[in-house]
């Protein structure tokens, strides 16, 4: 069963699950578990960030989970107007973690998570979702592949083209940028994702 977090979800749990992945930031896992603690979410007009687990029926044991949010803090960190950076909030959704316990591999438990957040990101009108993986872990370039990713070289950024013209989001030389557009008005080619807002910034 795929459901999202709760306040009285175990965060031993979640925090076991978490462990494992490569966050950037060494202090994204716990403040994953004090937002679902607390039911705390982000302000409607910067966007939606979502916390999934993965719960077996019989057992009521959380055995996976997926985590996604926004990219505000880069958005206000790109020098674009704060009317822009609202309306990519709203647009763009970044993956931040798949995870699946060791004994509850091998049977897509984690590209169903993917795909309850595709399907829920493009039903409140996302665009495109946005990941990262590092370069020492190159099994899940194939597994990001197949959840329909378009994955990039090492080191190489990832070009926004918006209606005001072209932002980039640069990668660290250890990570690959990975890119999913979520509506047929966006498009991936060759390192840019084309078609972004094309309703206009106004």
């Amino acid at each position: 069963m795929i459901r999202p977090a709760l306040p009285d979800d175990d965060p031993k749990a979640v925090r076991a699950l978490l462990q494992p992945v490569d966050f950037m930031d060494a202090a994204m896992p716990e403040e994953i578990i004090d937002r679902m603690r607390t039911g705390w979410q982000l302000p409607p007009q910067t966007g939606t960030a979502t916390l999934l687990l993965a719960q077996e029926r019989e057992t009521g044991e959380v055995v996976g989970l997926a985590h996604a949010v926004p990219p505000v803090q880069w958005l206000m960190e790109a020098g674009l107007a704060r009317s822009l950076c609202l309306m990519l909030a709203r647009a763009l959704v970044e993956l931040e973690a798949v995870s699946v316990a060791d004994r509850a591999r091998g049977y897509g438990l984690g590209h169903r998570l993917v795909d309850h957040l595709v399907h829920s990101y493009t039903r409140q009108g996302y665009q495109a979702m946005l990941g990262g993986i590092h370069t020492h872990k190159p099994h899940l370039a194939p597994y990001y592949e197949a959840d329909g990713f378009h994955i990039l070289p090492p080191g190489a950024p990832l070009d926004l083209q918006l209606p005001v013209g072209l932002l980039r989001y640069p990668a660290d030389p250890s990570m690959r940028h990975l890119a999913r557009p979520l509506t047929s008005r966006v498009s991936y080619q060759a390192g840019v994702l084309n078609g972004l807002l094309a309703g206009g910034t106004s």
